[in-house]
């Protein structure tokens, strides 16, 4: 029988060195693999003189047993896979943070993946995952097109949890903020500050997020008697370039806009960037908004009116959300709604 679990010591190997194996530990106890592995997991199979004698081989040694091996021998992984949609966007460098440190906290790792802003890899990177013998999976960027695939993984017993982005009525664990709200009340602040021309830019139609944030937005408008200048092109990317992109349209073909919020702070600073090459000042002559409330946001001159998300946090209760499944349990889907911050900053300063 030969095993090729690897420790953390080495062997000389014609001049070169090489992870210990269980073969060689068995070999130079002059016992079988097998003797080594029943000793070393504690299973019966070897008299408890032998077993001590192998352990203190293996100890000399240097022998490690790799826990991926074992995992797999005993059926078992503590490996969990968390897909994102966009991992240069420093909101999902530190959502993957909670989610690292909560399965840490269980002796699980995490396996990051990712998918692209348009979700173009989704199902073959999950099931790439799973088969790598991640035992559960965290998604940020589903869509409704995405349903079956997560049929599929729980046909498999594989449980999902939708962190942030959510498809109705999947029957999956979900944790996030409300959107809606949360953009409601930024663009009542907006108006507040006597602007009227204002203008949306939004994320993807595809994105439940970007949907609600949207809604919140317009509503919040209709409620003043306004409309988004920009109706109904106010759908994009969330990107610092698509920002960009979509600002230099939007002041040539409505140069009398006075405020535009955003689908993130990423657009915003796109915005910001043309809005400084045009000579439009901000907030004398535009009012502007982000979301998600990036460390950027209020650095140095920034100082970025936004919506604070809990990203760490909602990667923890993520992470615990599927550690409990896979604990065993079975109870209905769970929906977690986290607090959220309006910061009121410079960008949006009242006109005087």
């Amino acid at each position: 029988m030969t095993d090729t679990s690897r420790g953390a010591g080495s062997t000389s190997n014609g001049g070169r060195s090489r992870r210990v194996t269980m073969s060689d530990v068995a070999r130079k106890a002059g016992v079988s693999a097998a003797a080594v592995s029943y000793a070393l997991s504690g299973a019966p199979g070897v008299s408890d003189e032998s077993r001590q004698r192998i352990l203190a081989i293996a100890e000399e040694m240097g022998f490690r047993p790799s826990r991926i091996a074992r995992e797999l021998r005993s059926g078992t992984t503590k490996a969990i896979g968390l897909l994102l949609a966009d991992i240069a966007n420093p909101f999902y460098t530190e959502v993957a943070g909670g989610v690292v440190a909560a399965a840490a906290e269980e002796g699980y790792e995490v396996f990051v993946s990712h998918v692209g802003v348009d979700g173009s890899r989704q199902s073959d990177v999950a099931f790439a995952q799973v088969d790598r013998n991640c035992s559960g999976l965290i998604f940020t960027s589903l869509v409704a097109a995405d349903k079956p695939l997560l049929d599929k993984l729980r046909h498999e017993n594989i449980p999902v949890v939708q962190l942030y982005r959510q498809i109705e009525d999947e029957p999956s664990d979900w944790v996030g903020i409300d959107d809606y709200s949360a953009s409601f009340e930024m663009a009542s602040h907006v108006v507040a500050t006597g602007r009227r021309k204002v203008a949306i830019l939004g994320g993807p139609d595809t994105s439940s997020v970007s949907v609600n944030r949207m809604n919140g937005y317009r509503d919040a408008l209709a409620k003043a008697g306004l409309r988004a200048v920009n109706e109904p092109d106010v759908w994009g990317e969330l990107t610092r370039p698509a920002g960009a992109l979509r600002a230099r349209a939007l002041f040539a073909e409505h140069p009398e806009i006075e405020a535009v919020v955003c689908g993130n702070d990423m657009i915003a600073l796109g915005v910001l960037d043309v809005s400084r090459e045009i000579g439009k000042r901000v907030p004398e002559d535009l009012a502007l908004t982000g979301f998600d409330d990036m460390s950027f946001s209020s650095a140095g001159p920034l100082q970025l009116s936004t919506v604070t998300v809990p990203r760490d946090l909602m990667g923890q209760r993520a992470a615990r959300m599927l550690l409990q499944r896979l604990a065993g349990d079975k109870g209905p889907a769970r929906k977690e709604l986290l607090p959220y911050g309006i910061q009121v900053r410079e960008t949006t300063a009242r006109r005087v």
